[in-house]
């Protein structure tokens, strides 16, 4: 399994001329580009939880309680945001090992690569996420896998 051109986590995928989608080569690239960001969100989880456990519950001072409870705040927002990104990097690596990365789940249709590069953890194509958003009716899901 080798990748098009030379790759590594700030390049953009080359294509070869008459590549297949999520050739092997694209879904090595993508599975090393979500593994890269679950260390990234994991070591932020840490930091996240560090954070929240070291700042001070009990202030004398009342503007000193007052920004002790919005940097909790944001520490515990910055902590859900994280997690919740790590979940979803966690289930794209999934639909890598089931062999459905890179299908829309509403349609079944290719999501594109171009939308993978920018979130390799994008579960719908942008049409379909367009019309989920508008509360369309949504294209039949296509059979991927006979």
């Amino acid at each position: 399994m080798t990748l098009s051109a030379v790759q590594n986590s700030t390049d953009r995928y080359v294509s070869a001329p008459g590549e297949p989608y999520m050739s092997d080569g694209q879904v090595a690239y993508f599975r090393n580009r979500l593994l890269l960001r679950k260390a990234e969100l994991s070591r932020k989880i840490v930091k996240d939880i560090e954070k929240i456990k070291t700042l001070e519950s009990m202030q004398a001072d009342i503007l000193d309680r007052s920004n002790s409870y919005i940097d909790h705040e944001l520490a515990v927002k910055s902590f859900e945001r994280h997690s919740s990104m790590l979940d979803q990097v966690d289930r794209a690596l999934g639909r890598i090992d089931e062999g459905s990365f890179g299908y829309c789940e509403l349609t079944g249709r290719e999501i594109g690569l171009r939308r993978l590069e920018a979130i390799p953890f994008a579960t719908m194509s942008i049409k379909a996420l367009e019309a989920f958003e508008a509360g369309q009716p949504l294209m039949p899901r296509r059979k991927l896998f006979a």
